[in-house]
């Protein structure tokens, strides 16, 4: 059985920690780890902490200052509608060079209270899924013979229904990497889900804990008063110990191992055929 990899899960007091000191991002960005989740504690049923960022804005900060982590950013639709979320996590994709993905959970535990289901989480997940397909990557060509920046009829509404009634398209372009890495917490998932935590397969595991090695892949998971740095020591010290290194850079698709997602159905075109530029 193939040894296996090792992630990291990171509560809102250390997304504080761990962007507040470049000697903790040197190490976290140098970590032969295959993830960070940046706030596990949102979707994991853990109370809320005291101290918490945006784990969209942390990501931010990741993409922009380091160059080989790969993390999962945590998101609920109890707060984040799917289309800012999809919005969110394109932005991230281009800005990070395909190392971001998003994590679904059904709840999150520093929102507001509201209705929180499984079957509205499902559909937000495929709204992102739907959304991040809707403008391809490919259809930017930049064709200096014709004038035209993008074939604008393979933009397609998503016309979805169901708890998020969206017709689209997204207003940003897929990432040049191809659709983020879609990853859902706990039981339910389904649909265009690419991993899943806190299964069987992707086990969450405290700090402290001796990680399961008959699994495809362990989130070590510090607890709040436990130290981004302590967690660093302690996830060198597994790697060492059996775990799977998975080398620091690249995509967080092809550090997982994970296929492409498939192409989205084609759909109602948003835009005209383009034309070439009269004056070319």
């Amino acid at each position: 059985m193939t040894a296996p990899y090792l992630a990291l899960g990171l509560a809102g007091a250390h997304l504080v920690e761990l962007t507040g000191s470049p000697e903790l991002l040197r190490r976290w960005d140098e970590l032969p780890a295959a993830f960070t989740v940046l706030g596990i504690d949102r979707v994991d049923g853990s109370e809320p902490g005291t101290h918490t960022l945006d784990s969209s804005a942390v990501a931010a900060v990741l993409a922009g200052r380091t160059d080989r982590g790969r993390f999962l950013v945590v998101a609920s639709p109890q707060r984040d509608h799917p289309y800012n979320l999809a919005r969110r996590v394109a932005s991230l994709g281009h800005l990070s060079h395909g190392r971001s993905g998003l994590l679904v959970g059904v709840r999150d535990g520093y929102a507001a209270p509201a209705e929180a289901t499984v079957a509205r989480a499902q559909d937000a997940a495929r709204a992102v899924r739907a959304l991040e397909q809707s403008w391809p990557y490919g259809s930017i060509v930049g064709d200096r013979g014709t004038g035209i920046l993008v074939r604008s009829n393979e933009i397609v509404h998503v016309d979805l229904g169901g708890e998020f009634p969206i017709a689209g398209p997204l207003n940003a372009p897929e990432p040049p990497t191809g659709a983020s890495v879609l990853a859902w917490y706990g039981l339910g998932a389904v649909g265009p889900v690419d991993l899943v935590i806190g299964n069987e397969s992707v086990v969450v595991t405290p700090l402290g804990e001796r990680p399961p090695s008959d699994v495809t892949g362990v989130v070590l998971r510090a607890a709040p008063a436990q130290s981004v740095g302590k967690l660093l020591t302690a996830a060198e010290s597994v790697l060492s110990q059996g775990f799977r290194p998975v080398a620091a850079g690249g995509s967080l698709r092809s550090a997982l191992g994970l296929p492409a997602p498939a192409a989205r159905p084609a759909g109602r075109a948003a835009f005209a055929v383009p034309q070439p530029h009269p004056s070319l």
